[in-house]
């Protein structure tokens, strides 16, 4: 066979299998309708997937007019297993989940921060391979994708900044964590994740351009163009926070952030413990709400020029703190400072976008190891409302254990 007609014939399977994944219930004929190969390339392929353990014949189909029922066809989806992990400084999320995306377990445990880089890894891929022992029912674990609340470079193997879990730094905790979890493992920034989640299973306008802006611990951002999650060399871009404030020595992280914040409040004398106690009794500390908001325009003006985007979208703890007439005012004064309107809304997944995302990284990456192309995994439809619900309704380890909201 020739390298032509191996491509070929891998195209031709990751057709098939993107079929499968977006459809429950479909048989050879339609296959062939949706996928435009001929009926002899179909069979062939559905059964080599049969034999491969990727596809199972569900019931028959019954049509009206001549012919005999076909046998509806799906993906197996338990032909694997993948996880996404929310890496947070302060809480590491997990989820376990099939084939399609259905969540199986999920976790929610304290990042033990005081580990160095290889013990935080080894850590992690205990979790995740005890979490597959006890609840995988012996299905294998093909693919991980872990979200950093750091600076990714683009090759991904290396972390280049991480201001609130600086030992994640380098290479170390990368190359750890991917040689014992044993499988393909992906690792990006936690923002890139968040966004991509809400790209998949949020409520994000389709084919325009969207920000988020993670305001949580720390400051993070991502850009999608055309449902592209986009990305620098060094995994610098849309790092903001890094900015300094016009005229001062602090930087965009310090207001706008809540670790900054505290940080900021404490070097002026204030008592604080939690960053909303400034929300609560703005009066004790002078004009810093006054700041924060000011801060806030400041970002939204430079993401707003430099993108031009129809959509920003907040997520992070820190972001609750500002009330949706403070979004519409500073939508409403960007667009007069700058001329560029963009909606600025709410995130409708919440915390739950960053594991999300990196569930779906890690679907992707189960998907085109089997052979489906890239463009091809972005042409799989969901049911995103049921992935969600399926998340929020999954088992928590332990078992009697509730997740916070």
């Amino acid at each position: 066979m020739t390298k032509l007609e191996r491509g070929t014939r891998t195209t031709n399977r990751g057709a098939v299998i993107a079929a499968l994944l977006s459809g429950a219930g479909i048989d050879r004929r339609q296959l062939v309708e949706q996928t435009g190969l001929s009926w002899a390339t179909v069979a062939r392929i559905v059964d080599d997937l049969l034999a491969d353990g990727l596809a199972l014949e569900q019931h028959k189909i019954v049509r009206d007019g001549p012919g005999r029922p076909g046998a509806a066809l799906g993906f197996n989806p338990l032909s694997g297993l993948v996880c996404g992990i929310d890496l947070g400084g302060t809480y590491c999320r997990m989820v376990i989940a099939d084939g399609i995306g259905t969540a199986i377990i999920r976790c929610r445990d304290e990042t033990p921060r005081d580990l160095g880089a290889a013990e935080l890894a080894s850590w992690i891929a205990a979790r995740v391979l005890g979490l597959v022992e006890r609840y995988g029912d012996g299905v294998p674990l093909t693919s991980v994708a872990i979200g950093l609340p750091g600076v990714v470079a683009s090759t991904k193997d290396r972390v280049v900044g991480a201001f609130n879990l600086p030992q994640i730094l380098g290479t170390t905790f990368v190359e750890t964590v991917a040689a014992e979890l044993g499988v393909p493992t992906i690792i990006d920034n936690d923002s890139n994740l968040a966004l991509l989640g809400e790209l998949h299973y949020g409520e994000l306008p389709r084919d325009e351009t969207v920000v988020l802006l993670s305001l949580g611990t720390g400051l993070g951002s991502a850009i999608a163009f055309n449902r592209q999650v986009l990305a620098g060399p060094e995994g610098l871009l849309g790092e903001f926070g890094r900015l300094r404030l016009p005229g001062r020595k602090e930087r965009l992280r310090d207001l706008l952030s809540g670790a900054g914040l505290l940080a900021l409040a404490h070097e002026a004398g204030h008592r604080v413990r939690k960053a909303d106690e400034v929300f609560a009794e703005p009066d004790r500390f002078g004009g810093l709400v006054d700041e924060i908001h000011e801060a806030l325009l400041h970002l939204v003006s430079i993401v707003a020029l430099a993108y031009e985007p129809s959509t920003v979208v907040f997520t992070g703890g820190f972001s609750a703190a500002f009330s949706d007439s403070v979004l519409e005012t500073v939508s409403d004064e960007t667009y007069e400072t700058v001329g560029v309107h963009s909606d600025l809304r709410r995130s409708v997944l919440g915390d739950s976008g960053g594991l999300l995302g990196a569930m779906a990284a890690a679907l992707s990456g189960y998907y085109t190891a089997i052979g489906v192309a890239r463009h091809q995994v972005a042409s799989i439809t969901t049911s995103a409302h049921g992935v969600v619900a399926q998340l929020d309704g999954c088992a928590v380890d332990p078992p009697d254990e509730e997740e916070p909201s």
